[in-house]
């Protein structure tokens, strides 16, 4: 018991010393791009194109999310081959992040792969049938190089906006069968995204074409705690809802304090911003007949403690490489905004060393 105990602290110290040559040699730029979640469009069997090729190679993000409706087995196989063959250190390789709730929000939905309901149908299966069909998804999913889903959907409601994206009105049916959902795709290695944070549920508007708030209530809290502590791990996504009991007029993805009430609580779980294009994050209260740019929405973001910066379909190399080369250049200048960075980067390297 002794050896074994000296060997698996000396394992924990080797990969320690790796993980901080790791961060250590990291360029600024690298640093940044590691909390990038690239988009990729798969629409069929194809290559990639040279200047996407050229810029994963350059900035080598990582985060990729993939895109397309209806994608087959095959085609997403070899999409995910290609990136990781584009970079040369596999420590450098990027995770694959996909939509995965079922119904209309389901990439992987082709030939090859189990078409799942929406997850309010889902929701309405028993406990054994539906783990049992998650997990031969889940198993698909693994084959493919998944690594992270971005599911399942914790908000509560009866809600015009979600429709079926919501599971139930009641929290309790959402926090059991959340847990199901976690745990299947847990099993098979793959980190579900809990969203979206701090919950959505009674939202009343589209938070992709307008701004909208809500009023977080105690059950919202109770329920992301219960999902959190009785899942294998999960990451967290947080809306670009303003929240009414802190500031109704500041997205909660751009807000430190409504971020925090995450972060102080669970300090190891990673946090995803939603899709940083949405109209909704680019909402600012002091000019609301101006919406903020890309790049300003990213640093905001950056700012209020999210750690992995997601990005929609429209979002193409151009502009990620402004977001990339403005951060740096805020790096550079603002000793507070390094630090954010650094611990975010440090956070995912941790991470990814952990499920290696």
């Amino acid at each position: 018991l002794i050896e074994e105990t000296e060997e698996a602290l000396e394992r924990s110290d080797t990969d320690s010393l790796m993980k901080d040559e790791f961060f250590d040699k990291l360029s600024i730029e690298e640093k940044i791009s590691q909390m990038i979640a690239y988009p990729i469009v798969i629409d069929k069997v194809d290559n990639i194109d040279n200047g996407e090729e050229k810029f994963i190679d350059e900035l080598s993000p990582g985060f990729i999310t993939i895109f397309g409706q209806e994608i087959a087995s095959d085609s997403a196989k070899q999409k995910v081959t290609e990136i990781n063959n584009l970079y040369k250190d596999n420590v450098f390789s990027p995770r694959f992040i996909v939509d995965h709730e079922g119904g209309s929000v389901q990439r992987l939905s082709g030939k090859g792969y189990t078409v799942l309901p929406s997850w309010k149908e889902t929701c309405e299966l028993g406990e054994i049938k539906m783990a049992n069909l998650l997990e031969k998804s889940a198993r698909e999913l693994k084959s493919t190089g998944i690594d992270i889903v971005l599911a399942p959907v914790l908000d509560v409601g009866e809600n015009p906006i979600l429709k079926d994206r919501i599971c139930s009105d009641s929290y309790a049916v959402v926090a059991d069968k959340s847990v199901v959902y976690a745990r299947a795709f847990g099993s098979f290695g793959i980190l579900p995204v809990l969203k979206h944070f701090p919950g959505i549920g009674n939202i009343n508007k589209d938070l992709h074409t307008d701004f909208d708030f809500v009023e977080v209530l105690q059950n919202d809290a109770e329920l992301y705690k219960y999902v959190i502590e009785e899942s294998l791990g999960v990451g967290v996504m947080v809306s670009h809802a303003g929240v009414l009991n802190q500031d109704s007029q500041v997205p909660c993805s751009l807000s430190k304090s409504c971020v925090d009430e995450l972060k102080n609580t669970y300090a190891n779980i990673l946090v995803f911003s939603d899709a940083l294009e949405m109209k909704s994050a680019s909402f600012d209260k002091a000019n609301v007949s101006e919406e903020k740019g890309l790049v300003q929405v990213s640093k905001e973001a950056v700012i209020a403690g999210n750690e992995i910066l997601i990005y929609g379909q429209s979002i193409g190399s151009v502009d990620i490489k402004d977001i990339v080369f403005s951060l740096s250049k805020e790096y550079r200048n603002n000793p507070e905004f390094k630090e954010l960075i650094d611990q975010a980067v440090l956070k995912i390297v941790n991470y990814k060393y952990a499920e290696r």
